[in-house]
């Protein structure tokens, strides 16, 4: 039984570093494996579930899908503080080496875990549609990631940093990523929300890892576990302890309270990674949209350097150098950069056209995200977005007293018969 549990463990911490690979660091132009988890294998399974039991059952199926991550969520976390509230508290009553207050604190952290992930839940990211624009139109457009275009699915203007998002259906401001785990878009609006819920559940698993440790941690030195002799059921042969010993000992007494550590400890480290990846793009004023997208240019600016110099080599071409990459008339990109669904393990789709042309040029130089304007700015544009400062709500009280005034002024017109 042991050994069954044992292997279960490593196996869960196996697959968990291989689903961050595979899923958040690889890259799924370039490597075999990102790209079979991230496109190829769900595309399969997608049609053979849709063989299966058909178009109208499959339907159905993606309605439940859209909460299933919030249903897992809330079944691990929820479940792992019935133990901690069932078996962790009474360990931590007993213990000498974690004080009692922490029963306490632990109400504590679950009250701002649940308030964290309901806010997270119910704030929206933000909606431009015709009326609302004034609102959100902070930003200038780049012409590199975003130029002046139509969307075309709500045929609207498209301002600079936003994006239609398929799920929500509607056009997301500062659009970051879709979170199936809150079940929402992260944009302009509800961004900081995320960032206190990734923040918060960073706190919650290290700050519970810790406590089942020291519960552990307390009974061997109390019992002296390291010091002991223990017996084989089986076998009865007296063996000597050691780490690996304490460990098996300590699963089979604790079951419930190990799994729970081993869990929250796997956890504490990708969320935080998680996080660190969201503070750091955050420094730099990006989203997890536009970190795409600046690493296909950077890719595409790459290749098209390395082909422009081989052609020099070659004398394929002349040395000549054009600067539409960085100029404001035109991206420089060939084709376009593409809105493909963003969620949080990335694209789903392919981020840059590449262009059918053979002519070779020099790409120039790589241009810069005008968008970062330094750490404290950039930080203070999240955590006070533009949409909530008085400018842009005077702006968008005299847009909508216009549209009134002119409303009323057509209105006002006698009929032409």
């Amino acid at each position: 039984m042991m050994i069954i549990i044992t292997t279960a463990a490593i196996a869960f911490t196996l697959f968990s570093l291989f689903f961050i690979y595979a899923c958040a660091i690889a890259d799924p132009d370039t490597s075999n494996v990102g790209r079979f988890c991230t496109k190829e294998l769900p595309s399969f399974l997608y049609q053979q579930l849709e063989k299966t039991v058909g178009k109208k059952v499959l339907s159905r199926l993606n309605t439940l899908k859209d909460r299933a991550f919030q249903l897992v969520y809330l079944t691990v976390v929820l479940g792992s503080w019935s133990i901690m509230f069932c078996y962790g508290y009474e360990e931590i009553e007993k213990s000498n080496y974690i004080s009692t207050y922490h029963q306490y604190s632990g109400y504590v952290v679950f009250l701002m875990c649940m308030s964290s992930f309901h806010c997270a839940c119910n704030t929206p990211p933000g909606s431009v549609t015709a009326r609302s624009m004034p609102l959100f139109e902070h930003y200038e457009y780049d012409d590199v990631l975003y130029k002046k275009q139509t969307c075309p699915t709500l045929k609207i203007r498209k301002i600079s940093r936003s994006k239609y998002d398929r799920f929500t259906r509607r056009h997301v401001p500062r659009f970051d990523h879709f979170c199936g785990w809150i079940n929402q878009a992260v944009g302009e609006q509800n961004y900081r929300w995320f960032l206190l819920f990734l923040t918060v559940h960073v706190v919650m698993c290290f700050y519970g890892s810790w406590a089942v440790f020291r519960v552990l941690y307390g009974e061997v030195m109390e019992k002296d576990l390291l010091n002991a002799s223990f017996f084989n059921a089986i076998t009865g042969a007296e063996v000597q302890a050691d780490s690996w010993i304490v460990f098996h000992y300590l699963f089979l007494r604790h079951t419930q309270l190990c799994s729970v550590f081993i869990l929250m400890s796997v956890m504490t480290v990708v969320l935080c990674l998680f996080l660190c990846f969201h503070l750091y793009i955050t420094s730099k004023n990006m989203t997890t949209n536009e970190f795409f997208k600046w690493k296909s240019v950077r890719r595409w600016h790459k290749k098209e350097k390395q082909k422009y110099e081989q052609s020099l080599q070659y004398r394929e071409v002349a040395d000549k150098k054009t600067n539409n990459i960085e100029s404001k008339n035109s991206t420089g990109v060939p084709g376009e950069l593409s809105d493909v669904d963003v969620g949080c393990i990335g694209p789903r789709g392919e981020l840059l056209q590449h262009s059918t042309s053979s002519e070779v040029m020099d790409p120039g130089q790589l241009p810069t995200n005008i968008y970062d304007k330094g750490i404290i700015a950039n930080f203070k544009e999240v955590l006070y977005p533009y949409s909530f400062r008085e400018e842009a709500i005077q702006r968008y009280m005299i847009s909508v007293s216009n549209q009134r005034e002119s409303t009323k002024e057509r209105e006002g017109k006698p009929k032409t018969i």
